[in-house]
């Protein structure tokens, strides 16, 4: 995953890069991702219509108040599987054992020079029958378009869907990725979000291993895999945080409005224990972590919501409740955005006197912070109308 909080490596910059008849300047004081300054290449997406995308002025962000907010901690154990993100051999990448509430994120590439299949394997040691369900999934790939699976594999999780109900008997197993593992090409990237409940204790294990072997027996003798110079793996409680602005945001005051998302240095980071060591664990990023973030209007001006990938590049998707409608929003239309860490995206406009919820996960392969912004909607973003493509060298 690319976590990318470049603070360490800010430096004030101002650069101007004219291309056809568009512009883009770059803000005084920006995070740097570093990462994103090597991609010589990268493709910068902006929609030819809709002009939902934008890149706010040369002084930076539009000006605004920072929020502040209550935030609780609830919600399901989340097994998180990253590490080693590069597979360079057949193991087991993960493995814990949970009951009750839980959500497995994973996300591994095949960095071997052969065809691999990965697996997720969930086991009954106990000898009751266990009720298990899969209560919500979102999954995708195989692609070498790590951003752009990052993304899909959202968008399926966040839409409607059933519970897929099984029974455990002794001894037996249920695999989650089709029932036999999905193949997984090399360079390729395979990543998703799985929630679930289990009325009894279930070993749940991710391994990947040849096309050709029996997973189950492949579960109970092959090797751990150590993690690599990235210790993003891990099973962390209350897997789910919930966001209260602690005032109404007042529309009448004509100022724009931010809340910090996802920053190393708030303290938010879920912290737990590597089951497969015993050693302590950070979730950097706090990948497979769902935001919920709770808001008010008070007055009779509407507004808009808008993100700023502050971080770097982001492809991603929140889920908009207000007004008794559900959206799935797509962040940004283009697969991604965030080359210079202050474009901004246009999620909704917002009704005066009304309040909502605005749901996001930070997506794999996508870099963080972000910012959430509550702007006039008469707020006069600098579009960039004249330009489908800019391509930044």
């Amino acid at each position: 995953l690319q976590i990318k909080v470049w603070k360490n490596f800010c430096k004030i910059m101002k650069t101007v890069c004219d291309n056809c008849r568009g512009r883009i300047i770059l803000m005084k004081k920006i995070l740097g991702n570093l990462l994103a300054a090597c991609m010589c290449g990268f493709l910068v997406n902006v929609p030819a219509t809709g002009f939902t995308q934008a890149v706010w002025p040369e002084q930076g962000v539009p000006e605004h108040q920072e929020l502040r907010a209550k935030v609780k901690a609830e919600g399901p154990k989340l097994l998180f599987s990253d590490s080693p993100e590069m597979v360079y051999e057949t193991g087991i990448l993960y493995r814990d054992t949970l009951q009750g509430e839980g959500r497995l994120f994973f996300h591994h590439v095949n960095g071997t020079s052969k065809l691999k299949k990965l697996a997720i394997i969930v086991k009954n040691n106990g000898m009751r029958p266990v009720n298990f369900t899969v209560t919500r999934s979102g999954i995708d790939g195989p692609s070498h378009d790590y951003q752009a699976v990052g993304k899909k594999s959202q968008e399926y999780y966040f839409e409607e869907q059933k519970s897929k109900n099984s029974t455990l008997g002794f001894g037996k197993t249920l695999e989650l990725l089709g029932g036999e593992g999905m193949l997984l090409p090399t360079d390729q990237l395979l990543t998703g979000t799985i929630d679930f409940f289990s009325d009894r204790p279930v070993e749940v294990t991710v391994l990947m291993c040849d096309p050709k072997t029996d997973i189950e027996l492949f579960s109970a003798l092959a090797k751990q895999l150590p993690i690599d110079e990235h210790p993003l793996r891990g099973t962390f409680v209350k897997a789910d945080l919930n966001y209260k602005l602690q005032h109404s945001i007042d529309t009448e005051a004509g100022v724009g409005y931010a809340l910090l998302l996802a920053d190393s240095q708030t303290g938010e980071y879920l912290r737990g224990t590597d089951a497969t060591t015993g050693l302590p664990a950070e979730n950097y990023g706090n990948y497979g972590v769902i935001y919920n973030i709770d808001y008010k209007l008070k007055g009779d001006k509407p507004y808009e919501l808008w993100l700023n990938p502050w971080g770097g590049m982001f492809a991603g998707v929140g889920v908009l409740e207000q007004g008794g409608q559900r959206k799935i929003i797509n962040i940004p239309e283009s697969p991604a955005f965030g080359r210079l860490g202050e474009e901004g995206f246009c999620i909704a406009r917002l009704e005066p006197n009304s309040e909502g919820r605005f749901t996001w996960s930070p997506p794999g392969a996508s870099n963080l912070p972000i910012r959430l912004f509550w702007l006039p909607a008469d707020y006069d973003a600098p579009y960039l109308h004249d330009l489908a493509l800019i391509h930044i060298l």
